[in-house]
């Protein structure tokens, strides 16, 4: 089955262990027969799980998730601690980490990442594209049932971003320079070549390994980061009789959108009522980038979004991570 490819790979294969303390990042080649295969050597024997991460065309991500146990001898099992500082040196290359909100259980946000040369503290500016991007990104709970690839934010990405319409915001009212960074204590600058940024959320508390992954002189480096995620804000009750009765009610899970295709007519206005029940999804926003129209998705409320399609066609719509996708069919 050919699939569409996604960083530059048709097939993302994370192999972890089971404590998280080993990460491998491969990619299986396909074969003549349409099958994918990788080779790869577990260094110990123990429990690992396999995320077989590809695109199938003309669908949504796919996940797949294979537990294997390998034969020979385990090692001391690692115990996975929250880092009390954000910031991690490897390979000479001194990495900080600085999330634009408060991290919570299903709070969207940016994962801001500054880069340094460690031996002249100075911005590391010599990174090279690893999969198409200056980044890579994995995040994986401690109990494996949560896997996000999230997608690094380029700067074009950031100002595309940066210019749409927030609830009740004026155009302009966004910075230019997109979510900001800073390259030293107390100073802000331009997204630059040693600045990358990582639009997520996490799903649920607890915690959770992070993998950023790097290229610079022709080497990948893999900064790993532990954090804690305490517990969202408390669901609100849904206000389901101030939903007018023609409205088109949308719900947002972890399956995503659903339904995740609607049809209307060409110029009779349609009401769209988004439900998002909890924060085991990354539908914190919906993005609708054709009509320029950015709403967010608070749990337990319904959101309306009113359209007024002109022409017939196609209008898509995504979360804010690209991850769910819908799309209306105007007739």
């Amino acid at each position: 089955m050919w699939r569409r490819l996604k960083h530059e790979k048709p097939m993302h294969l994370l192999v972890v262990s089971r404590d998280l303390a080993e990460f491998y990042h491969i990619h299986p080649e396909q074969q003549a027969d349409g099958s994918y295969r990788v080779s790869h050597v577990f260094p110990y024997g123990g429990e690992y799980k396999l995320y077989a991460d590809f695109t199938p065309k003309g669908a949504v991500q796919v996940v797949k998730q294979i537990d294997v146990k390998a034969a020979g001898t385990e090692r001391a099992k690692v115990a996975l601690v929250p880092d009390q500082k954000l910031e991690k040196t490897i390979n000479g290359l001194r990495i900080v980490m600085k999330p634009s909100a408060e991290i919570k259980a299903g709070q969207e946000l940016m994962l801001n990442f500054q880069a340094f040369d460690a031996k002249t503290n100075k911005p590391a500016t010599d990174l090279q594209n690893y999969l198409g991007e200056l980044a890579h990104f994995v995040i994986i709970s401690e109990d494996m049932k949560d896997f996000v690839h999230a997608h690094p934010m380029s700067k074009g990405e950031h100002e595309k971003m940066s210019g749409m319409k927030m609830d009740g915001e004026k155009s302009g009212e966004h910075s230019s320079n997109g979510h900001k960074h800073s390259t030293t204590e107390g100073a802000t600058a331009k997204p630059s070549a040693s600045e990358v940024s990582a639009h997520t959320a996490f799903p649920r508390a607890g915690l959770y390994k992070l993998w950023a992954q790097f290229q610079r002189g022709g080497k990948v480096i893999t900064v790993p980061f532990v954090v804690r995620v305490p517990e969202g804000d408390q669901p609100k009750v849904a206000k389901n009789d101030s939903i007018p009765s023609d409205a088109i009610k949308i719900t947002v899970s972890k399956n995503g959108y659903e339904p995740s295709e609607i049809k209307v007519e060409k110029g009779k206005p349609a009401k769209l009522a988004f439900y998002r029940a909890d924060a085991e999804n990354c539908g914190g926003e919906v993005i609708f980038s054709k009509l320029n129209i950015t709403r967010k998705l608070p749990i337990g409320e319904t959101v309306l979004v009113e359209i007024n399609p002109t022409e017939t066609g196609e209008i898509s719509f995504a979360c804010g991570m690209g991850m769910y996708k819908g799309k209306i069919l105007v007739q």
